[in-house]
């Protein structure tokens, strides 16, 4: 690594998943899940030299959740493209300020029980990640999740320091999901991502050209005219330079209730409903007091305008609920 390490975070989102507590306005990253400090805080404190990306529309939330950021370094979408355009256009603003520069890619969504460790891997992906190469952190997995992206490890590379990746498998069936959890040569994708802001910016122009020239093009014409995608979608399923190194910090990738759910059952965090004989659901809220009685495995979300009741297996279809909402009670979803 010869340049210095900036962190990008991904501050962006439209508030779906995590309906009626998340609103447009107020994406599941600013929510305040399990506990005092959001999700896009406790990564916050997680990071050091910081090049937010965020939508236009929510610049004014994250500097009242992050008073200690300087306005220089926010870097804002003209409108929202995916994840592609924003890691796009945050390595372009860290390569403009250092041309050697080494940028970590963070979610800020995710769950991370021990951030020394964390703080250490991303570390040695740094030091591992020369020139050509992107490093992304795995997971070994503990169940055949389907939600995840899955990083089939190849041989050691670069010292031992990481092992290149074979194949991106992204949201795999069922059956692929149990033969990768079984083959013990897989790892969940955790999401973040390291390398020179050069080398991305280049894997871009490869793989993505259309989103290359969005980000790179200075003019609203080209943004305008760039595909939707994610920096997964549009990079890594198609790199020939990514490698991995093994995280083991207790992450959480809390993509839905159900994930949600799961980790304040575990943990004990989160609002504590009143409950008879109903193990595995969860109450999210404040204020008034909820009662379960025989209902297993759903999650209650209570707010002021909305209330929402989820069974956790059902979890992935709030968004389907969302687009209905806003279509007789808009403001409900703002």
């Amino acid at each position: 690594m010869t340049g210095r390490l900036h962190v990008v975070l991904l501050a962006g989102g439209t508030g779906t998943r995590f309906w009626p507590l998340s609103r447009a306005s107020r994406p599941k990253q600013m929510l305040r899940l399990f506990g005092t400090r959001s999700l896009l805080q406790a990564t916050w404190d997680r990071a050091r030299l910081l090049v937010p990306v965020a939508p236009r529309d929510l610049a004014g939330a994250i500097r009242r959740q992050l008073p200690a950021l300087r306005a220089d370094r926010v870097v804002l979408e003209p409108s929202a493209r995916g994840t592609a355009a924003a890691v796009g256009l945050a390595c372009r603003a860290v390569e403009a300020a250092e041309p050697s520069a080494v940028v970590a890619i963070l979610p800020t969504d995710h769950v991370v029980r021990d951030p020394e460790a964390f703080v250490g891997t991303v570390r040695r992906a740094a030091r591992a990640s020369v020139p050509d190469v992107l490093v992304g952190l795995g997971v070994k997995p503990d169940h055949p999740a389907t939600g995840f992206g899955y990083l089939e490890i190849g041989a050691p590379a670069h010292g031992a320091r990481a092992a290149r990746v074979r194949r991106f498998v992204e949201k795999p069936k069922p059956s692929a999901a149990r033969r990768f959890v079984r083959s013990r040569r897989h790892l969940w994708n955790a999401g973040v991502v390291v390398g020179r802001a050069s080398t991305i910016l280049d894997e871009l122009r490869r793989h993505a050209p259309r989103i290359h020239r969005g980000v790179t093009a200075d003019r609203a014409a080209a943004w305008k005219a760039m595909p939707r995608a994610s920096f997964d979608r549009a990079v890594l399923e198609r790199t020939d330079r990514l490698a991995v190194v093994p995280l083991d910090a207790g992450w959480a990738d809390v993509g839905s209730w159900d994930a949600a759910a799961a980790h304040a059952v575990s943990r004990g965090a989160g609002p504590a409903p009143i409950a008879l004989a109903s193990p595995g659901s969860a109450v999210f809220g404040d204020g008034r007091v909820v009662v379960l009685v025989g209902v297993p495995d759903v999650v209650v979300v209570d707010t002021p305008d909305a209330v929402l009741v989820v069974a956790r297996s059902a979890a992935e279809r709030v968004r389907e609920i969302v687009a209905k909402v806003a279509r007789v009670r808009p403001e409900v979803v703002r």
